[in-house]
């Protein structure tokens, strides 16, 4: 045989809508490792009442499911209720268990209870999830916090970008990279930014701390850097989503006041709601994102000052190695 798995294989991709084209791109390279998966386009019926009908094209009995889906397309609302209904449906349809392959892990901010009357809606997801009886494992990108894989109680892979980040820069730069230092926005994403500094050949690091008000949370107050100077640097802000923009922009301004000569932006996934794609735009502020949250090719091309990179590449590396016995998916990080 010239593959490792072909007609018949023990595994299976199920790719949902707005997920198709990544999964025909990770077929394709695991492919060129010598391993066949079949590749199942989910799609999805819509009553006039507005519930929805998940619908697998063939039999995917007695075969593990890599099941590739967006957590926030078309919403965070619709998403996940699409998701527990797929599982559902795969479950009935005798699937030996399900890898939920999820770039992007919706409510992950709310992971705490910071006032009365709050849920936890992270913890929730994960009960959610949990309560499918057929997700055996996550696969996902860059969580808000680490901490968050132990709301659950099956393995979670929670995949860094950091070094792809670190390969277009250095290529967009020629390797130039004396002047520029590592910037996190805040105190919680410090790891994240030392490694991202050390992929880019130890970059120096500066810290921020901020503080949001009730009145304007998406405007916060940069209160004092640690680490490096940035004083007449270029820096690279990392950071693990941008939403509205509003806090990102209001950072740039700031650091910009204290010495910073110019920014650009690695934030893994670009959710963009709201005005931000407009704010951005005005703003002029160069940002690198993936394609976690699925966008057309026509969003790219309007926005020349948002560059997407694919995270097709690290996906097939993760589902490669979950799939082999043996397999390391730690060895991604």
């Amino acid at each position: 045989m010239n593959s490792i798995y072909h007609a018949g294989s023990p595994f299976v991709l199920v790719s949902s809508p707005g997920m198709h084209e990544v999964a025909e791109t990770i077929l394709a390279k695991l492919a060129s490792k010598r391993m066949h998966f079949p590749h199942h386009k989910l799609a999805f019926k819509t009553f006039s009442s507005g519930e929805v009908l998940p619908i697998l094209p063939e039999t995917i009995r007695r075969q593990h499911v890599f099941f590739l889906h967006p957590l926030q397309h078309p919403s965070p609302n619709e998403a996940l209720m699409m998701m527990l209904l797929s599982c559902d449906a795969m479950m009935r349809a005798s699937a030996a268990g399900v890898s939920l392959v999820t770039p992007f892990m919706s409510y992950q901010r709310q992971d705490r209870k910071d006032k009365p009357r709050r849920p936890i809606s992270a913890t929730l997801v994960a009960n959610m999830i949990k309560a499918t009886g057929i997700v055996e494992r996550i696969i996902t990108m860059e969580m808000h916090t680490d901490q968050q894989q132990g709301f659950y109680n099956i393995p979670v892979d929670n995949l860094p970008y950091a070094r792809y980040f670190a390969e277009h820069i250095r290529a967009r730069f020629k390797n130039d990279l004396g002047d520029f230092v590592v910037i996190s926005p805040d105190l919680g994403g410090a790891v994240r930014a030392r490694r991202f500094a050390k992929s880019l050949g130890d970059l120096p690091i500066a810290i921020g701390e901020k503080q949001r008000t009730d009145e304007n949370p998406s405007s916060p107050e940069v209160l004092s850097l640690t680490g490096s100077s940035i004083d007449g640097k270029i820096g690279i802000i990392i950071d693990d989503m941008i939403d509205t923009g509003g806090t990102m922009r209001g950072i740039v301004a700031e650091l910009k006041q204290q010495g910073l000569r110019d920014a650009l932006i690695c934030a893994t996934h670009g959710i963009f709601s709201g005005t931000a794609v407009a704010s951005f735009a005005k703003a002029g502020i160069p940002i690198i994102c993936t394609d976690s949250i699925p966008r057309s090719k026509a969003f790219a091309a309007a926005n020349p000052w948002l560059t997407i990179l694919p995270l097709a590449d690290l996906l097939s590396e993760a589902i490669y190695e979950a799939s082999l016995v043996g397999g390391s998916i730690s060895k991604l990080s």
